[in-house]
């Protein structure tokens, strides 16, 4: 095993294994993936009938492995590391079920998980949340930081999975959110030995991204996107800097919160006119009410997306 911190050589070839490895795993041993049934609500959602899904499995676990057995982690990482498997393999479970899962199933996993994973954050953890952009540092209650991480696991988990509709799309937002997390990561001084297991993550999404460009033929699913979202709120905790998530991953939130906001508004209210005239998610919006193809919202979502993330790096 190594022992972190590691130099960026040895780092910078093992980000290049995990890549080549993810992508001879995309080539070469797919066919196994269910293939996708399409989506019923969704602009376009027959155009996914018939791809490879669940494509996450490809290159989360393998990356999980290869963080496992090249360093030597901390238990915190370790556990980390057990969480994103745990949402993996619940979203391969409902990818690969007869019957999809419900919201109210699948709902109580992710706060199971996000209660783990902020459990986990308070135990090895006391020191104070930074906030770069305003300059000062502020230690919490663990009750008040418990309630925060299980939020923000939970939304992570969801906004991510909501966003994952169009080829190339999610791949692109949460690649650009772990590249400003562990540059600011970096800057801070923090992340510590979750940084490197970033890193082979990055390495293993770019990997899948190839084979999800327009016209895709994989597609990560919910084994996918799910751990995704679980890795990106466990990247902003131990970033010291959990608000730097909204910034970071400012498009997939606007993206899934539409979703998540309008569904809400309605189940709660009965109240229909809310938002009648935007159609969620946004991607499907943009698609279907303003025209864009699949690659205008890729590249649109992802240059707002930089801009915005280029801004407030800058402040770091």
């Amino acid at each position: 095993m190594i022992t972190l911190p590691i130099s960026s050589a040895v780092l910078g070839m093992l980000f290049l294994l995990t890549f080549a490895l993810c992508f001879v795993l995309f080539y070469r041993f797919s066919n196994f993936l269910p293939l996708d049934r399409g989506r019923e609500l969704a602009f376009d959602g027959d155009v996914s009938k018939g791809k490879r899904t669940s494509a996450g499995i490809l290159f989360v676990l393998p990356v999980c492995i290869l963080s496992v057995v090249f360093f030597r982690l901390s238990i915190e990482s370790y556990l980390y590391i057990l969480l994103i498997i745990m949402e993996m393999l619940a979203g391969y479970l409902d990818d690969n079920s007869k019957k999809p899962w419900g919201e109210l199933k699948k709902g109580l996993i992710d706060l199971f998980i996000s209660c783990l994973g902020a459990y986990v954050f308070i135990y090895f953890n006391n020191t104070p949340f930074m906030f770069p952009v305003l300059g000062f540092s502020l230690t919490l209650p663990p009750i008040i930081v418990f309630v925060f991480a299980v939020a923000l696991i939970w939304g992570s988990i969801n906004v991510t999975n909501i966003c994952d509709g169009v080829d190339g799309l999610s791949s692109s937002l949460i690649s650009m959110c772990l590249v400003f997390f562990l540059a600011a990561s970096s800057k801070m001084y923090t992340m510590e030995d979750f940084s490197p297991v970033t890193m082979l993550f990055l390495a293993g999404l770019l990997a899948y991204s190839y084979f999800n460009a327009s016209p895709s033929t994989h597609l990560m699913g919910d084994a996918g996107s799910r751990a995704l979202g679980v890795l990106i709120a466990i990247t902003a905790l131990k970033s010291r800097a959990p608000l730097l998530y909204i910034p970071f991953a400012i498009s997939i939130i606007f993206d899934g919160m539409s979703s998540l906001l309008k569904l809400t508004v309605l189940r709660v209210t009965k109240y229909k006119s809310f938002m009648r005239n935007i159609r969620t998610p946004l991607h499907d919006h943009v698609r279907d009410n303003l025209g864009f193809s699949d690659t205008q919202t890729v590249l649109r979502f992802s240059v707002f997306q930089l801009v915005i993330s280029l801004f407030f790096y800058m402040f770091i």
